[in-house]
């Protein structure tokens, strides 16, 4: 659309406020789909799809290709033709077809707005004709340009005129279509060849810019043409121009000239028309319109419906359609390849006719901007609006059809301009309404007389509905009244009732047709019939007929009695010359069933009384009239029908002769409780009960009972075959009544027949009941008793039916003992029903639906589900008997079948195997039915001795049904064991399977048992001189077992011996004997089930390892000739002695201070026997001043003997001599005790003794300490390095303050003033002589205390001091409270009376005159003490170290407090201690005091550097801390290690941190930022432990995360997931998490702000909903209501989130957030989870702290170690899979960080055919150095099974636990899966499962690792678009028909959460 044709759209559109706010609404943020890939991934599928040369090229078909007109054009003649474009690509293309040669040449394309685009395989026809008005260069060459878009190119169609055409014919000049500089252009050029020879093509193209594409064929054949395809690709937006040469034959070249202008905008939209389906008003449909940006810049779109007609343009071809003629058109000429057609007399026809109406039932949505190189899609929606006011014309019928245009304007920043439209079209579904009836019929009625009926009219549509009357036809046959004449306005579901009053005029048949229409729908129309007739009196029908009808069905009919009298008269109706035996009825809607049969109850033919026959039944008259009782109850009785299968007033009639004390007498039993009686009062009620009933007036009860006990061949002699109504019937005047003729026919043949009718004259009594209008009339009629008869016929008929007897079951397999099912047809041709049961049936022969009774209706045939079973073998014949009611014999039929045996495969038909003795064995003998039956069999095996069978029998289903058995063998002794095994079929076969088991091994059991060898354990050597005298000190006793049935013997044979050093595997000789083993005896005899004894003998002088090799030789009693060899090897650990002490050594300290020094020092080492083995006599020697002994009651010695059993601790006394002691200074003396055991000397125990003397330091002997504002208290500490404690006694030496800075503070003033003050108040203290006024203040405050009372007194004299006081001679420096800003600054000495009030006022203030009532407390030292600096403790005692609390007091701003104290010690030397106490503002200061980190992953560090400056001329001592937050109330909440989840700080540099009089200082800190969405450490510095400044770390740790861009729906959430879900996202939006993250207005009140944040969680007025606990605002106080409204405020301002990332869109943040929560609570839940977490950061911990140069990692070695959380998955569904076919598939991924992208693709088995790859295209991406890996197509795969999915994985897993991660396709079978294989295949499995990645998790180990992409770029990015694009081609080889792919594939992003997604699929041949 042009941007005028915009223009005027948009001046059109809608004013009304509801369509702007609902065309705001289409609009919305895109979720950026933005496909940045690579270069041949593209924005859509459809143009990657079209980026091929053959889907761009060969995929549109134009016939013809080009035309050929053989002879020249003629002046202002008419040439025709029609053009064919059809499309075969599998998407849809846009086409433009214009022509190089207007003048001359039309196009005409009726509605071409609807074939803008081609689908798939849709053909356009374009009719194109040529007429020329001037001569001039009319044979020249014309061209037809077919343009299709995206990608761009031109088809050129040319039309050639042969003649005078001698050489290959080509474009002079061609215009290349349009594209933006990135995309390609294209050009399909023609060559033609009119001559007879082949010609040789060569071209030359110099433009680097332009590509030839000619197929490679540079020959044309003769007379046909060649494609040329021109590609142009622009870089820049340049016009582009040039030309290349085509060279035919030896012809000179012909130059081509080629424009290409491109364009800085494009966008394509993948359709043009959108057709709906029929829709109602309440629903819509929706339809998707995909539009594409082309451009290399975001570009922006609006969007607005056409809302007026467009104007219809005059037509440019108008005149010319004028001029032509018929005549030209019918002496058109055909052109060669082109046919004629009839041209369009109109131009018009090319347009759609838009409806400006049709506006407010569409509507469309879509992002108001798309991104570059992306697409985005277009929500258009049809949703029919009802609208009262405007219904849709009344002319028109449902559907109805709508149509409208969408235009789509595009526009960039440099306000280019684009504009597409869309047609959208759909059907309107009018209300749907329900009348019924649906026919009025009134039969018969008389000329001029009044019916009644009603229609009733129900809205079923979900809107509301207008309905009125309309017409009628034929108005002059009827009069017709409808009321209400305004008809109805319904609700939906409500229903309106019309009221017709009809009368006939014409005496003939009469149809008359009612038409009401309903606003917005359709006309309906409801027809009323019958028959006007002038008035008779007679009986209606005359003769009822009833047809031919079947045998025993009930017929009903109807007749009408008429009173033809002035009088009423009373009728009786009784049937005639009928039978006495009760007739046989049947159901013909359940043949099964029998019916009761009563006049009430009247049961139709289904064959004739269906809808035609309801709708004719005659209506009972509404109208009774009644003269006495009697006629009344039997009036009432007649009208009383049902229409059920069942009589419901059965009862009731055969109550009717009951008299009425009967019935009362029932309905009192019915109301008492008879089971609440007691026994003897239900047994009195039973007995009169029971009584009663056998009355005769209850006898009518069981009349009927016969009927549900009848026979079908029951059929009487003399049946009673007609029912009808025998009360006697009143009839007023002119009025009618019908009665009813139930006909059950039980004989066969035509009769006519009649009922006798008594008429008698009734006389008319007043009634005053009476509701007639006119008189009662009182005319008497005397008559005599009038009869008459009631005729009527029927013909009862039993068809004949067409069936076939004979029941060949030959041609089908037919087994012995299975069930088959075959039908049997019975066609009924006749139109008369007939009843057919089965009389005879065979013994094996059954009904499946248990139905063997049928009604068989006329026209129709029914179907016997039968089924039957042979027992015998071989050709069989069964046969039954089937009879119809009312024939006379039944008929045969016969089953003819070959029945075969059942048959079945055992696997495996043989057992031969070696086993050992005592070994079980299973063999799993697997039963296959091989027959489609259910095959019973039974096993036993000929000998049961050593073997049975789990399962002796089974029954195998027909479907193929396998069962296994399993062989259970254990045998006592070696031999050769056969069996045979017997499986018992049915019908007499049994097969056999030899089994053969070849026992070895013997029956021999050691305990121990040293078959597998024996270790004697730890051992003690023996003395050189025991070994060689072979004196063994070591024996083992053996217990040997015979378990076996026969006699064995065993010889012992010594082999050899190695000591410990020697080599086994050597076969030297030369080894020293150092150990010896031996057996004793050499000769056993093993009874059967006996038992011997056996000794091991050991000895070693050599400690080590030592090792001796037995042959055990066992001889079978039974066979001797059969030997069976065990070979044992016993080893044993020789050691020495191995004694140690505890402790390693004793230290005496010594105290030469100690007041008693002749005390003994003592102490009890422990010697430790590390061996079990106890030792007897061990020797112990003590060196230097020191004894020891063993007990307390022994004496102390040199040297003692003690025994040491196994593992024992022993205690031994040593004790000091008090001699040793001499007077040294810390100096030590040493001694040892000796150990002797086993004539060995072993490690002795070290004795020392320490002298002890005393030595203090004081830490910080010069201590400065900042004011606080109050005084406080602070520690100095004292080391005491010394080798005693120390004592100590402070002692102060003065005291001393000065004044340090420039001016005072009000504080200071305020001070001064008051001791002024109190200067002059004329008390007589005795204290005045202090000069100091405070001193003063301070020992009158100490000293009078009585002067409390008098306060006021103080208070007088200071208001008078005040108002004499002078301040204007004071040198006070007092700066005013608030200088002006637009007063220039004053002298600060002048003092004005403004300045003198401000600081009165302030100094007043700073008085607190208010507690001058209360006097402070005196010190218990004197009453100064808290002026000045002392310790609380002036005397202690250090042993290490200790704290001594020291009083600092409050001095004023700008001063300095030095006291000097000595330390006197107690035996060392004296110190002296400085402390100097400083009131100063600013102490040091912070280069930032909040450095922010920025947003970083959770698991990267960061590091800062924060820089601090000495403010002061002191030295300071910083001590750096971090602030941490208290700890939660409840340990469960979260783990004790919690640093890699919130983050933590660490602090590089030291702690503690020296500063110099104005100097500075770097504290270097690094950490991780975690999870925290709102990252804040704070660290404090301590300022010589006086004073603190804190500064703070601020940042934002993510997780960055992989989130699924393709539309995939996501797997089903469990209602746990949704809870928590919910439960996160309460917390995320209630002041938790977002309010970091969230920008809010300024809140009121805001210097209240602080303490109302104190209050929130003290007030609890807002709940967590913010529902207001309050009742009403009345009751809340102001404060409450102040409150009430600041919740509310910031309530509001938590729905408006504002992201500070701008890098991601706020759905991602909270998608972000959630998980991160989720993951979150779960590992604070599971302690386990943490420790997991923990592994993977130190694993990425271990990869980036590796010192040195690094290699850059490889994308195939590096390890993608993803944190233990998971997404929510989505699944994938590939649908059928066909095999050995290739199915590729994408999955659109985006990357939100920032972080790194580093993803990795597995699954948790290897699947076959499956392949996937990673791929980032877009440019801008270069910089992230992107590489990639995956599992190359051409790898082996060494599977040996099929496919298993997941689920079946899991069931092998529970038959095998090994097949947990040995997949049930794994190596071949040369190289089976297991867990204990050799180096060789492990390194096979390795290599194969790609496991050299070393991963946290030990279930990845075993996974398959499919793809993966590392970024090497050093910085954090985020927001890149990621395509994984897989491959899948699964093998027949693999894969089974029918099989479940069901496999998660995990896209682990490194240090990132996983992303499962499911693929699903099925397997189709």
């Amino acid at each position: 659309m042009s941007k005028q044709q915009q223009n005027a759209t948009g001046s059109n559109a809608e004013s009304a406020a509801s369509v702007e706010k609902r065309q705001k609404d289409r609009f919305y943020n895109p979720p950026n789909h933005s496909s940045k890939t690579r270069r041949q991934f593209q924005c859509c599928i459809a143009k990657e799809y079209y980026s091929e040369y053959s889907n761009l090229v060969d995929s549109l078909h134009i016939t013809p290709r080009m035309m050929v007109h053989q002879k020249c054009f003629k002046v202002n003649n008419t040439y025709g033709l029609t053009l064919s474009i059809k499309n075969t690509g599998l998407f849809p293309r846009r086409i433009n077809i214009t022509s190089d040669s207007p003048e001359d040449t039309s196009i005409s394309i009726p509605e071409l707005d609807l074939h803008r685009y081609l689908d798939t395989d849709e053909t356009l026809e374009v009719k194109i004709w040529i007429r020329s008005a001037v001569k001039r260069d009319i044979n020249r060459r014309r061209h037809i340009l077919v343009e299709c878009f995206h990608p761009n190119i031109i088809f050129q169609v040319p039309i050639i005129v042969l003649d005078k055409l001698h050489y290959p014919s080509i474009s002079d000049t061609i215009t290349f279509p349009s594209c933006v500089p990135g995309n390609k252009t294209h050009y399909e050029m023609i060559i033609y060849n009119p001559t007879k020879e082949r010609v040789r093509v060569r071209y030359r193209n110099t433009n680097r810019g332009l590509e030839i594409n000619d197929n490679n064929k540079d020959i044309l054949p003769p007379q046909d043409y060649a494609r040329l395809l021109l590609v142009i690709q622009p870089k820049k937006l340049n016009v582009y121009r040039g030309f290349f040469n085509i060279k035919f034959g030896v012809l000179p070249p012909k130059p081509v000239m080629f424009v290409f202008t491109p364009k800085s905008m494009s966008v394509h939209l993948n359709m043009g028309s959108v057709v709906f389906g029929s829709t109602k008003f309440s629903g819509d449909e929706t339809r998707m319109v995909i539009m594409c940006n082309e451009s290399p810049h975001e570009v922006f779109v609006t969007g607005r419906f056409h809302t007026e007609p467009a104007a219809k343009e005059p037509s440019t071809g108008e005149d010319e359609d004028d001029q032509i003629s018929n005549k030209l058109i019918d002496d058109a000429i055909s052109m060669h390849s082109a046919l004629i057609f009839d041209f369009e007399e109109r131009a018009s026809v090319q347009d759609v006719l838009i409806d400006a109406k049709a506006v407010k039932h569409f509507d469309f949505s879509m992002p108001n901007r798309i991104g570059t190189g992306s697409s985005a899609e277009i929500m258009l929606i049809f949703r029919p609006t009802y609208d009262a006011e405007n219904p849709l014309p009344d002319d028109q019928e449902p559907p109805y059809f709508q149509r409208t245009r969408a235009t789509f304007c595009f526009t960039d920043a440099e306000e280019c301009i684009e504009s597409h439209y869309v047609i959208m079209a759909g059907l309107i579904e009018g209300i749907e309404m329900e009348f019924h009836p649906k026919v009025i019929d009134f039969r018969k009625i008389y000329l001029g007389e009044e019916h009644c009926a009603q229609i009733k009219v129900l809205n079923s549509d979900a809107v509301p509905a207008k309905v009125e009357y309309k017409d009628c036809t034929d108005p002059d046959v009827a009069g017709i009244r409808i009321t209400p004449a305004e008809g109805f306005l319904l609700e939906p579901c409500t229903r309106g009732i019309f009221n017709v009053s009809f009368y006939s005029l014409y005496p003939a048949r009469f149809t008359i047709t009612l038409r009401f229409k309903v606003q917005n729908g359709a006309h309906y129309k409801v027809p009323i019939k019958g028959t006007g007739q002038p008035v008779q009196l007679r009986t209606f029908p005359q003769l009822v007929e009833f047809g031919s009808i079947p045998m025993a069905v009930p017929q009903k009919r109807y007749m009408l009695l008429m009173n033809p009298l002035a009088v009423p008269i009373t009728l009786q109706v009784k049937p005639t010359d009928d039978g006495e035996e009760t007739p046989l009825v049947l159901n013909i809607r359940n043949s099964t069933d029998m019916l009761p049969i009563t006049v009430r109850d009247p049961i139709r033919h289904l064959q004739q009384v269906h809808e035609e026959l309801q709708s004719h039944e005659t209506e009972e008259p509404r109208e009774i009239r009644l003269t006495n009782s009697m006629s009344e109850v039997l009036s009432i009785k007649s009208v009383q029908t049902t229409e059920s299968n069942y009589s419901l007033e059965f009862e009731e009639e055969v109550m009717e002769p009951i008299p009425q004390m009967a019935a009362h007498l029932l309905t009192n039993l019915k109301k008492q409780k008879i089971f609440d009686k007691s026994e003897t009062d239900r047994r009195v009620i039973q007995e009169a009960l029971m009584g009663l009933l056998n009355t005769k007036y209850f006898s009518v009860f069981t009349k009927h009972n016969n009927y549900i006990f009848m026979d079908w061949n029951a059929l009487p002699s003399d049946p009673r075959e007609v029912f009808c109504d025998n009360e006697i019937i009143y009839l007023r005047p002119n009025t009618g009544r019908s009665i009813t003729i139930l006909l059950v026919p039980n004989k066969a043949g035509y009769f006519h027949r009649s009922l006798s009718v008594r008429i008698c004259p009734a006389v008319a009594t007043p009634s005053l009941d009476s509701s007639d209008d006119h008189p009662i009339m009182k005319t008497l009629i005397k008559s005599e008793f009038l009869c008459s008869k009631l005729w009527f016929e029927y013909n009862c008929v039993v068809p004949e039916i067409v069936w076939s007897n004979m029941v060949d079951l030959s041609h089908r397999t037919i087994y012995a003992g299975e069930d088959y099912d075959f039908e049997m047809t019975f066609s009924n041709h006749s139109i008369i029903g007939v009843f057919l049961h089965y009389d005879v049936v065979p013994i094996d022969m059954t009904f499946r639906d248990g139905t063997w009774k049928f009604f068989i209706d006329g026209g129709s045939e029914i179907t016997a589900k039968c089924a039957v079973t042979f027992r015998s073998l071989g050709s069989t014949r069964l046969s039954g008997l089937v009879k119809m009611v009312g024939a006379n014999t039944p008929y045969a039929f016969h089953l003819f079948a070959n029945v075969l045996p059942t048959e079945i495969r055992v696997k495996p038909m043989f057992v031969h195997q070696r086993l050992q003795v005592y070994e079980k064995s299973l063999v799993h003998f697997y039963i296959d039915n091989y027959t489609p039956t259910h095959t019973k069999l039974s096993m036993r095996l000929k000998d049961i001795e050593f073997q049975y069978l789990t399962l002796r029998g089974g029954c195998l289903a027909p479907t193929g049904q396998s069962m296994y058995t399993t062989l259970v063998s254990l045998f006592t002794d070696p031999d050769l064991y056969q069996n045979t095994m017997f499986i018992d079929l049915q019908f007499d076969n049994v097969m056999t399977i030899p089994i053969t088991f070849l026992v070895e091994g013997v029956p021999l059991y050691f305990e121990p048992d040293i078959r597998q060898g024996f270790d004697a354990g730890l051992l003690y050597t023996d003395t050189k001189e025991q070994f060689q005298e072979s004196c063994y000190q070591h024996r083992f006793p053996i217990r040997v077992i015979n378990k076996g049935r026969r006699s064995y013997r065993i010889l012992i044979i010594r082999l050899n011996t190695y000591g410990p050093g020697a080599n086994v595997s050597s076969a030297c000789a030369n080894n020293a004997l150092t150990s010896r083993f031996d057996m004793e005896p050499k000769n056993l005899y093993m009874s059967p089930s006996g038992e011997n004894q056996l000794n091991i003998l050991a000895s070693s002088y050599v400690e080590g390892h030592a090792t001796g090799d037995f042959l055990l030789q066992v001889i079978d009693q039974k066979y001797p000739q059969r030997k069976h060899i065990i070979r044992i090897r016993t080893s044993a650990d020789f050691v020495d002695v191995q004694l140690h002490w505890s402790p390693k050594q004793v230290i005496f300290n010594y105290k030469r201070c100690e007041p008693l020094k002749e005390r003994s020092y003592v102490d009890t080492p422990f010697l430790v026997n590390s061996c079990s083995v106890p030792i007897e006599k061990v020797i112990l020697q003590v060196t230097g001043p020191f004894k020891i002994k063993e007990y307390y009651e022994d004496t102390y010695e040199k040297e003692i003997q003690i025994g040491l059993g196994g593992l024992e601790r022993k205690e031994i006394f040593v004790m000091l001599k008090g001699g040793a002691s001499k007077q040294l200074f810390c100096r030590q003396i040493e001694g040892r005790i000796n150990v002797m055991a086993l004539g060995k000397q072993l490690k002795s125990l070290p004795l020392r003794v320490s002298i002890k003397v005393p030595d203090v330091v004081i830490l910080q002997p010069d201590l400065v300490l900042f004011d606080r504002g109050k005084p406080y208290d602070t520690m100095i500490n004292l080391v005491n390095q010394g080798c005693m404690p120390a004592e100590f006694k402070w002692k102060r030496l003065q005291t001393t303050e000065i004044f340090i800075g420039d001016e005072d503070d009000p504080e200071g003033i305020a001070a001064d003033l008051l001791s002024e003050i109190l200067r002059m108040l004329d008390y007589d203290f005795s204290c005045e002589d202090q000069p100091n006024m405070t001193l003063r203040y301070q020992e009158c405050r100490c000293q009078f205390r009585r002067f409390e009372k008098d306060g006021d007194l103080i208070l007088e004299i200071l208001d008078e001091v005040i108002n004499e006081l002078d301040l204007a001679h004071k040198p006070l420096l007092y700066p005013p409270k608030i200088p002006p800003a637009d007063q220039e600054e004053e002298d600060r000495d002048q003092s004005s009376s403004s300045v003198v009030r401000e600081t009165i006022s302030d100094i007043l203030n700073r008085l607190h005159l208010e507690s001058s009532d209360k006097w402070s407390e005196a010190s218990t030292e004197y009453c100064f003490a808290s002026r000045y600096i002392y310790f609380y403790e002036k005397r202690g005692t250090v042993d290490t170290d200790l704290e001594c609390k020291l009083y600092l007091p409050h001095i004023r701003r700008s001063r300095e407090m030095r006291a000097v104290f000595e330390l006197a010690l107690i035996g060392g030397r004296s110190q002296r201690f400085t402390v100097t106490l400083i009131n100063l503002p600013q102490k040091i200061k912070f280069h930032k005091d909040s450095i922010y980190m920025g947003i970083k992953p959770w698991y990267e560090s960061f590091g800062t550097v924060v820089r601090v400056s000495n403010l002061t001329k002191y030295p300071l001592q910083l001590v750096v801390v971090e602030v941490k937050k208290p700890p939660p109330k409840s340990p469960m909440e979260q783990p004790l290690e919690k640093r890699l989840v919130d983050g933590y700080c660490k602090m590089m540099t030291s702690d503690m941190m020296h500063l110099e009089p104005l100097g500075s200082d770097q504290i270097r800190v690094k950490g991780i930022l975690g999870f925290s969405e709102s990252f804040r450490h704070s660290f404090g510095a301590m300022i010589n432990n006086s004073d603190t400044k804190h500064f703070c770390l601020r940042g934002q740790g993510v997780m960055p995360m992989l989130d699924m861009a393709s539309p995939l729906s996501s797997t089903p959430l469990t209602t746990l997931e949704i809870e928590e879900e919910y439960r996160l996202l309460q917390k995320i939006y209630h002041y938790e998490i977002f309010r970091s993250i969230t920008e809010v207005d300024e809140e009121p009140n805001g210097e209240r702000c602080e303490e109302e944040e104190l209050q929130v969680e003290e007030i609890a007025s807002v709940t967590e909903d913010f529902t207001l606990l309050s009742s009403s605002e009345e009751e809340m106080s102001s404060e409450r209501q102040n409150q009430h409204d600041l919740q509310l405020f910031r309530m509001v301002h938590t729905y408006v989130m504002v992201n500070n990332n701008q890098e991601l869109p706020h759905g991602t943040v909270l998608r972000q957030l959630i998980l991160a929560e989720r993951y979150l609570r779960r590992l604070r839940l599971k302690p386990e989870l943490y420790s997991v977490h923990q592994q993977v950061y130190q694993s990425y911990q271990k990869i980036h702290k590796a010192p040195g140069f690094k290699q850059p990692a490889m994308v195939k070695h590096f390890t993608v170690q993803p944190i233990p959380c998971e997404q929510h998955g989505f699944v994938l569904d590939l649908g059928p899979l066909t095999r050995n076919t290739l199915r590729r598939f994408e999955l659109k991924l985006h990357f939100f960080g920032p972080g790194k992208l580093i993803a990795a693709a597995r699954t948790a088995v290897r699947i076959p055919g499956l392949y996937v790859d990673f791929s980032v295209t877009d440019a801008q991406h270069a910089d992230k150095k992107f590489s990639f890996w995956a599992e190359k197509c051409t790898t082996l795969e060494y599977f040996k099974d099929k496919y298993r999915n997941m689920f079946e994985r899991l069931m092998d897993a529970e038959q095998d636990p090994k097949l947990k991660h040995a997949h049930s396709f794994d190596l071949d079978r040369m190289v089976k899966h297991q867990r204990d294989l050799t180096p060789k295949d492990r390194r096979l499995i390795v290599e194969y499962y790609n496991s050299l990645n070393p991963s946290v998790y030990p279930d990845h180990k075993h996974h398959f690792t499919l793809a993966k992409i590392f970024s090497g770029c050093l910085s954090n990015y985020s927001g890149v678009d990621v395509t994984m694009v897989g491959l899948f081609k699964p093998e027949s080889r693999f894969y089974e028909k029918d099989q479940l792919v069901e496999d998660y594939l995990y896209i682990d992003l490194h240090m990132g959460p996983t992303l499962p997604v499911l693929l699903k699929g099925l397997i189709v041949s």
